[in-house]
């Protein structure tokens, strides 16, 4: 009799225990990283970089569309990586990480890439 106890509670505690592994993993999966991006000061550099360069319109325009590409797909492609939310620097009082200069450098990266 004490055996078939011991062994109920194990089974019993063992199954507690998976049970508290498995929220705890959901928990940790389900909730998405939170990140900082300072949008204006982004554009703002690049619409400064641009303004030094004597570009026409047409060609002022052709590179406003790879930026504005370059930049929706660096985005896209960090919250893809990170299971993340990316929140207009703004919108952050404090806590979550600045991932700025990474989305910078990457854009940097992706309109060099381009032809």
């Amino acid at each position: 009799m004490k055996k078939n106890t011991l062994i109920t509670a194990s089974l019993i505690a063992g199954t507690l225990l998976a049970s508290a592994g498995v929220s705890w993993l959901t928990c940790r999966l389900s909730v998405p990283v939170v990140a900082a991006f300072d949008m204006k000061s982004t554009v703002d550099a690049f619409f400064d970089s641009v303004s030094r360069k004597s570009l026409d319109e047409t060609q002022a325009k052709a590179l406003s569309g790879r930026f504005n590409t370059a930049l929706e797909a660096s985005l896209q492609d960090w919250q893809v990586r990170h299971r993340g939310l990316i929140l207009v620097a703004p919108a952050v009082v404090q806590g979550a990480p600045d991932i700025t200069r990474e989305i910078q450098k990457d854009v940097s990266r992706r309109m060099k890439a381009e032809p």
